[in-house]
């Protein structure tokens, strides 16, 4: 079974989908708004749709193929605010300051921060499973030695 967070993120994935294909057809529909939310609707989809998913997928499958544990799971708590946190920031700003028409220091700020709750969420992940991979425990990951069976015969 999926662990909780596991879960989340493969379940923040499926939403970033669907917004990300509202602002796609927006952005056909009304081709004004292609400008405005084009930044966004490129992160929507990158970080928020396909990033999401594969922390989510990789959350759970690779402890499991490489035999070592993630570090603990307060850490795939963090990932997970930060990473959405740093996402729904990321949506919002750019569009904030092309309907402003503005590029106000306090949203360019604001921007950085959410961008670097991204770089954090990620940096967290990389630790974590690059620490998965460190240690690999599994009885898969070493062969057998089976040089008296005939499985292993070379021809």
């Amino acid at each position: 079974m999926m662990s909780r967070y596991s879960r989340l993120f493969v379940i923040a994935s499926l939403f970033y989908l669907l917004v990300g294909a509202m602002m796609g057809i927006f952005m056909a529909s009304f081709p004004s708004l292609k400008g405005i939310i084009h930044f966004p609707h490129a992160h929507t989809m990158i970080i928020g749709w396909i990033s999401m998913m594969i922390f989510g997928l990789a959350y759970h499958v690779i402890p499991r193929f490489s035999g070592s544990p993630l570090i603990a799971e307060c850490f795939q708590k963090l990932h997970w605010w930060l990473a959405n946190l740093g996402m729904m920031g990321m949506m919002i700003i750019p569009i904030l300051q092309i309907l402003f028409y503005t590029q106000l220091p306090l949203l360019n700020i604001l921007f950085f921060i959410f961008g670097f709750f991204q770089f954090l969420g990620i940096l967290i992940f990389v630790i974590q499973i690059l620490k998965a991979l460190k240690f690999l425990n599994s009885p898969l990951s070493k062969p057998k030695a089976c040089c008296n069976s005939h499985e292993c015969k070379v021809s």
